[in-house]
């Protein structure tokens, strides 16, 4: 079906595959000559040339000599005033940039001649919200001990360590550093280099990050490995990396390792020099707040995973054929903004992570494409909003799970260009929450629900509905008990 418009370019607009718009425009010929007139007289008064005072060459004289790049920039100044007029028109929402239809060098400004051309573009796919006021949801409760304390406070004292240099062969948990040389497809040009990166050695039966790109057996390679040897990483670039040219090419990375460390954990008084703390039991108290609100920040999040989940189950939608390149990208940093707001991993952890997800399958990327298409479809719906004073807390978040100060946080965030993204992430996380306070919510004892995912067991008694009027501590006595919260209904 095409649509038509007049705006005041001729325009219309129809299917051109999944989630993909064609948008045929017409310039009219006065469009053009009022264009060609004012890029003219402005060129004519801007224009020294010698034997002429400013704003006094004649005409054919700078048609002779700029007319062609003249025609060119205003061909594409009306074509992206035509593009928006479009968008505006038709309400597209757009993944990305439009292509044109066709070779780009044929579309050609000529005075007296009507311009017409056209561009394809992905768009966010068309589909309903189905009702979701009966979906059920299980929320896993635990408390906080005195173990999950000094764990916690174990990881945060190597977190924090000191580096020491080894003589000897590195072992599980240790760094390498050294320069590296990325090779594509036997090319003898290299593909990326650099002087230095970090590389954490997994177990010898594990894979492991490097340069962004998960390698399978990379605990194997590197475990043992010293300093002046050169090691030889060969992988297969995942099919959804965001860059083209790396999508299944042969990968060899050529890794020379100059320096081997490891963390020393520091002392109880050097982790409360750390945080910036009078004592180490003010530690202990901090540590269980921030393992608390990390506990509720999980909870919440297996909510949403649950609510969204059951909902994509029920949601029809054409996806675009191809991911695009920043789409793929805006989906990677939204997990890495919300593994660095869990804090149960370290920066090395988180990059690990992304680059396993990278490495992940076609129809893994499909499905994080499309919740991402429901929640923004969702964030619409429930008229979701996000503010600098949610973005700042989000970052002060960040900052204590990690171990670091706000603003230092703020900064570094801001230097990696994920500021943004967390905007994006607290909106989407937002809609989310709207969406599970619409579902009924069942409260189980962790592992019991652990046990339950497995499918090792099923709860032991059914729980009974009951309208919530309080939040529900997770750090209640009866860990045994389970409760049921049906929460206010906003269907679609």
């Amino acid at each position: 079906m095409t649509t038509t418009a007049t705006s005041p370019y001729d325009l219309s607009i129809e299917d051109a595959g999944p989630a993909r718009k064609r948008v045929s425009i017409t310039v009219p010929v006065d469009m053009i000559t009022s264009k060609l007139k004012e890029s003219m007289g402005s060129l004519m008064n801007q224009t020294v040339l010698p034997g002429f005072r400013k704003g006094k060459v004649p005409s054919h004289i700078i048609e002779k000599r700029f007319g062609e790049s003249l025609r060119t920039e205003a061909r594409n100044e009306i074509i992206a005033d035509a593009w928006k007029s479009a968008i505006d028109t038709f309400e597209l929402k757009t993944l990305g940039e439009p292509e044109p239809v066709g070779n780009s060098e044929d579309v050609v400004l000529e005075e007296g001649k009507p311009l017409s051309f056209a561009l394809e573009v992905e768009v966010m796919p068309e589909f309903e919200l189905p009702e979701f006021d009966d979906i059920k949801l299980t929320r896993p409760v635990i408390d906080v001990t005195e173990d999950h304390i000094s764990d916690e406070i174990d990881r945060q004292k190597i977190r924090n360590g000191k580096l020491e240099e080894i003589d000897g062969k590195a072992t599980q948990g240790e760094f390498l550093i050294g320069p590296a040389v990325v090779h594509l497809d036997g090319n003898e040009e290299p593909f990326y280099k650099t002087e230095q990166t970090r590389l954490t050695v997994p177990t010898s039966n594990e894979g492991g990050e490097i340069l962004g790109l998960f390698v399978d057996d990379l605990g194997k390679l590197l475990d043992g490995a010293s300093v002046g040897e050169e090691l030889t990483i060969k992988t297969t670039g995942p099919e959804e990396h965001e860059l083209k040219e790396v999508r299944g090419a042969k990968v060899v990375i050529t890794f020379n390792v100059v320096q081997a460390v490891r963390i020393l954990p520091i002392s109880d008084e050097e982790l409360a020099d750390a945080f910036g703390l009078e004592s180490y039991d003010i530690v202990r108290e901090q540590v269980k707040l921030a393992l608390e609100q990390r506990r509720d920040n999980d909870q919440a999040s297996v909510l949403r995973q649950q609510a969204t989940t059951e909902i994509a189950t029920r949601v029809e939608m054409e996806l675009p054929e191809k991911t695009s390149v920043m789409q793929a990208e805006r989906d990677l940093q939204r997990m890495r903004t919300e593994l660095q707001s869990s804090g149960r991993m370290s920066m090395d952890e988180v990059e690990a992570e992304v680059a396993r997800v990278r490495s992940g399958s076609a129809e893994d990327s499909k499905k994080r494409l499309k919740t991402y298409f429901i929640l923004t479809k969702l964030a619409e719906h429930f008229h979701v909003t996000v503010n600098e004073m949610e973005v700042n807390a989000r970052v002060a978040e960040i900052a204590m799970q990690n171990g670091t100060r706000p603003e230092e946080m703020r900064n570094k965030l801001a230097q990696q260009g994920q500021l943004q993204q967390i905007q994006a992430v607290v909106k989407e996380e937002k809609a989310a929450d709207q969406l599970v306070a619409a579902c009924t919510v069942t409260d189980m004892p962790v592992d019991e629900w652990k046990a339950q995912q497995a499918g090792d067991s099923k709860p032991a008694s059914k729980p009974t509905a009951k309208k919530k009027t309080t939040k529900k501590k997770s750090s209640s006595k009866k860990k045994t008990k389970k409760k049921t919260t049906k929460k206010s209904s906003n269907k679609t």
